[in-house]
């Protein structure tokens, strides 16, 4: 699998569903290796993303101590998932408030898990 192409389609996979906002593979510096974005942006959208760039090394942090594979928070009007994909890299989902979590959740697992083997 080609290396941009494959983490471009399965983030844009995730963004396909309805309730998923964004989809961004940071590294755990938080600088963006690759994202995907439903066509309207919104700025509550945009200072989400910000707050995700700005906390995912401590997030990550928090992932490893606590020997942890996701994180979900809650924050202004949407949900984000923090899931480790390897060492240095966490795909970061962001869904609206009313998405169905449990499946979201499986659906980033298994992202992750393929996101890692094309790594």
């Amino acid at each position: 699998m080609n290396y941009n192409t494959g983490l471009t389609s399965e983030l844009s996979d995730l963004i396909h569903l309805d309730d998923v906002e964004a989809a961004i593979l940071f590294r755990i510096d938080g600088n963006v290796i690759k994202s995907a974005f439903k066509e309207e942006h919104s700025n509550e959208i945009l200072r989400t993303i910000q707050w995700c760039k700005a906390n995912v090394e401590k997030v990550s942090l928090e992932m490893k101590t606590n020997n942890l594979a996701k994180v979900t928070y809650e924050l202004n009007n949407f949900n984000v998932i923090f899931s480790v994909v390897n060492n240095v890299t966490i795909l970061t989902t962001l869904a609206i408030r009313t998405a169905n979590m449990s499946l979201l959740s499986i659906e980033t697992k298994r992202k992750a898990m393929l996101i890692s083997a094309s790594l």
